[in-house]
C-alpha cells in the first residue's frame, strides 16, 4: 500500500492554499481532484470573490482576515499574479441596518479603517445606490475584490515548485481513518496516510458519511452578469464591490464593478447572499431564465438606471453549515483526518490562512491562530453559542 505523510482531498481554493503551505513547510504531500483541471463546477470560480475586514458575520474573523490579506500579497510577490485589486467595499441600507451595525461594531474594535456615509453624503459619494429610500452606507476603502481562478492557480504553482505532487483526475471512492493513521482509496488503489485534509467543498459530505454528524448541505446559488448601462459610473474608478441590506430575511444582494484585467463574461457581476436550492453537487443544475427576471427587476428597483441587460448566469455551489460559519477541526475519534469545510459563501477571503490552520492541524495538531470557535465542539448538546 502506498503512503504519503498528507493527503489533501480537493484542491480548490482551501485545498489548494493548504495543498501550498504544507509543501512549503517541507511536507511530502499529495493532493488528489477529481477534476482533471480548476474548474467551475464548485466554489471557486465565478471571476471574482469580495474580501473585507469589517466583518458583520463575527468580529473573531477579523483577525483571520488580516493575516488573509497578507497571505494573498504574498502570493501575488511569489506568483507574479495579480489577484487582489482594491476598489473598497461598500454596505449599504437604512441606517438601521443590522448589517451595517454589525461591520461597524467589528472595524470599531479590531481599528478597521471604515468611513460612515448618511444619506446626503451616499447620494454624493455614490450615486448608484441613491433610491427613494433614505440608504447610509459604510465604505471599507482597504477592501476589494480576489479572482479566484488566478488564486486557485497561484497556490497549485507554488505547491508544485515546492515539491507537492498532484493526482488528478482521479476520484475518491471511500476513506477511513483513526487517531494515527487514514486510508483513502480511489478507483486506482488504496493510501494510508498519517494526516488526511478534507477540503472537498460540496462533495465533503458525501465523503465523510457517518464519520461527521454535522450537516454540511451544498446550496445551488446564482451569479449574473449585466451590462452597464454607465459604463464608467459601473468602473471600480467609481463603484466599489457592494452589498445590499434592505431587510429581506431570505438574503442580500451583493456585485462587482467592473475592473481593468477582469476575465469573461465582463459586465457587473451580481449574486444573493443566504441559502439557496438544496443540490446533488454532482448535478447542481443550471440557472433558470426567471431566476434572472427576479434578479433584473429587483435591482431595477434598488439601483434603478444603473444595470443594462442579463449578459450571462452561472451557478456556483455554497456548502452550508448549521449557524453558517466554517468547520475546520479534527474529527472526533479520528484526529488523522481534519476537515475543512462549510464555508456557507463567505469562505474564499480566507483561503491562505485557513491552508495554514490545516497544516498546523496536520503537523502539530493544533494551531496558534484564533480559530477555535470554528470547532465541531460548538455543535455539541450544551455547547454555549
Amino acid at each position: 500500500m502506498k503512503q504519503v505523510d498528507v493527503i489533501v482531498l480537493g484542491l480548490g481554493g482551501m485545498g489548494a492554499s493548504a495543498l501550498a503551505s504544507l509543501a512549503g513547510r517541507g511536507v511530502d504531500v499529495l493532493g488528489i481532484d477529481q477534476e482533471p483541471a480548476p474548474h467551475d463546477r464548485g466554489s471557486s470560480h465565478g471571476g471574482s470573490r469580495i474580501i473585507r475586514r469589517a466583518y458583520f458575520e463575527h468580529p473573531d474573523y477579523v483577525p483571520l482576515l488580516n493575516e488573509s490579506f497578507e497571505g494573498w500579497e504574498r502570493l501575488e510577490q511569489s506568483s507574479g499574479l495579480p489577484l487582489l485589486h482594491r476598489t473598497g467595499v461598500l454596505l449599504v441600507g437604512p441606517s438601521s441596518s443590522s448589517i451595517l451595525g454589525a461591520s461597524r461594531a467589528s472595524a470599531e474594535d479590531h481599528g478597521v479603517p471604515v468611513e460612515w456615509l448618511d444619506p446626503d453624503r451616499m447620494r454624493d459619494r455614490f450615486p448608484q445606490f441613491s433610491p427613494a429610500s433614505e440608504w447610509s452606507g459604510l465604505f471599507e476603502p482597504g477592501g476589494g475584490i480576489l479572482n479566484p481562478e488566478a488564486g486557485v492557480r497561484a497556490h497549485l504553482d507554488v505547491a508544485r515548485r515546492a515539491g507537492a505532487s498532484i493526482r488528478r483526475p482521479e476520484k475518491v471512492v471511500s476513506i477511513d481513518g483513526d487517531d494515527d493513521f487514514a486510508v483513502v482509496r480511489t478507483g486506482r488503489e488504496e493510501i494510508r496516510t498519517r494526516r488526511l485534509i478534507i477540503a472537498a467543498g460540496a462533495w465533503t459530505a458525501s465523503l465523510l458519511g457517518d464519520h461527521c454528524e454535522v450537516p454540511l448541505i451544498p446550496h445551488r446559488k446564482a451569479m449574473i452578469w449585466f451590462e452597464a448601462a454607465d459604463s464608467e459610473a459601473c468602473s471600480s474608478n467609481r463603484m466599489p464591490a457592494w452589498l445590499i441590506d434592505d431587510g429581506d430575511p431570505a438574503g442580500n444582494y451583493y456585485g462587482v464593478p467592473t475592473w481593468p484585467g477582469q476575465p469573461s463574461p465582463g459586465g457587473v457581476k451580481v449574486g444573493y447572499h443566504g441559502f439557496g436550492t438544496v443540490v446533488d453537487p454532482d448535478d447542481p443544475g443550471e440557472i433558470t431564465p426567471d431566476v434572472v427576471e427576479r434578479f433584473a427587476a429587483d435591482l431595477a428597483t434598488r439601483m434603478p438606471g444603473v444595470l443594462g441587460r442579463p449578459l450571462a448566469a452561472r451557478s456556483c455551489l455554497y456548502t452550508m453549515s448549521p449557524d453558517q460559519d466554517f468547520v475546520i477541526d479534527h474529527l472526533p475519534g479520528r484526529r488523522s483526518m481534519v476537515v475543512v469545510a462549510g464555508f456557507s459563501g463567505h469562505g474564499y477571503k480566507f483561503a491562505p490562512v485557513v491552508g495554514e490552520i490545516a497544516a498546523d492541524l496536520a503537523i502539530d495538531g493544533t494551531t496558534p491562530r484564533p480559530a477555535g470557535f470554528l470547532g465541531l465542539a460548538r455543535f455539541e448538546a450544551g455547547a454555549k453559542p
